[in-house]
């Protein structure tokens, strides 16, 4: 988990559209999902499973919401555990 202002935040094109992306130690991660702050628990839980399933993630946090981050190397595994509507969570906004 980092914070969100230790996250250098660029935009991309990325599954047609344009996309939050970031860098972490030589990994290249898109925003998959921001969260109200009060429901980190639930995007840590998210990103618990996707690391059970061999995807890099990162987590960022700000004072009002959280942010799950995941490597441009997992889309497709991402794409297949996160639904649109995970757990109620809001997507990011694109």
């Amino acid at each position: 988990m980092l914070p969100e202002d230790q996250v250098p935040i660029f935009k991309f094109w990325f599954d047609g559209s344009l996309q939050a992306g970031t860098h972490h130690r030589n990994e290249l991660y898109y925003r998959a999902l921001t969260v109200d702050v009060h429901q980190r628990s639930r995007l840590y839980h998210l990103a618990c499973r996707l690391s059970r399933h061999r995807a890099t993630t990162l987590v960022s946090l700000a004072s009002d919401q959280c942010s799950l981050w995941v490597s441009l190397r997992d889309h497709a595994v991402a794409a297949s555990l996160l639904p649109r509507s995970a757990l109620g969570l809001s997507h990011a906004q694109r």
